[in-house]
């Protein structure tokens, strides 16, 4: 059986992502432990804003994208103000945001807010994922949109079941991919 965040944390690795700015939380314990088995290395902050602050120097000088992964609201906000500046620097920046279950929304899940729409004003594309076997491609359209056309931030929200929901591994070698976006495409 494999983990949605096994998906996840195999495909930052498989996309080129080498490191992770993060402040640890409880929505994205099962992500850290899946990245334990690659070669990405998780940069522990201080504070969310840092992180994104962190991702976004890394995107100007690396031109990849930097991928920033907080906890839930009160962490998806405090990173999400960081993202004004990596939008006004064209900066390709990825936040990565722990969120609550899916089938508790609504329902004052534990640090439950709409974060796709709070970060939506301040980045080219904001979404949650809503399935594990569309996770991978969640991940490489944030990672693409980050970084084609005019480079800019991106975030997509990770429900916790999602990451924690375990799939055959036969099956979750079928998960759909993302195909890159052809250069001159407007975002």
């Amino acid at each position: 059986m494999t983990r949605g965040a096994d998906l996840l944390a195999k495909a930052l690795q498989e996309s080129g992502v080498t490191h992770l700015f993060s402040v640890s939380g409880n929505h994205l314990m099962s992500l850290y432990d899946a990245l334990l088995s690659t070669s990405v290395q998780i940069v522990h902050c201080r504070h969310e804003a840092a992180c994104v602050h962190m991702a976004d120097a890394w995107g100007r000088l690396s031109g990849k994208p930097g991928v920033a992964c907080v906890t839930a609201a009160q962490g998806h906000t405090n990173a999400t103000a960081a993202l004004y500046t990596a939008l006004a620097a064209e900066s390709p920046v990825v936040l990565l945001s722990g969120h609550s279950p899916l089938g508790e929304i609504g329902l004052g899940s534990f640090q439950e807010m709409d974060q796709v729409s709070f970060a939506r004003p301040v980045t080219k594309g904001s979404w949650m994922s809503t399935d594990v076997m569309t996770m991978r491609f969640d991940l490489e359209r944030a990672l693409a949109l980050a970084s084609s056309g005019r480079p800019g931030p991106v975030h997509l929200s990770l429900p916790a079941n999602l990451l924690d929901q375990e799939i055959p591994e036969d099956i979750a070698e079928k998960a759909p991919r993302f195909a890159a976006i052809p250069p001159g495409t407007s975002d």
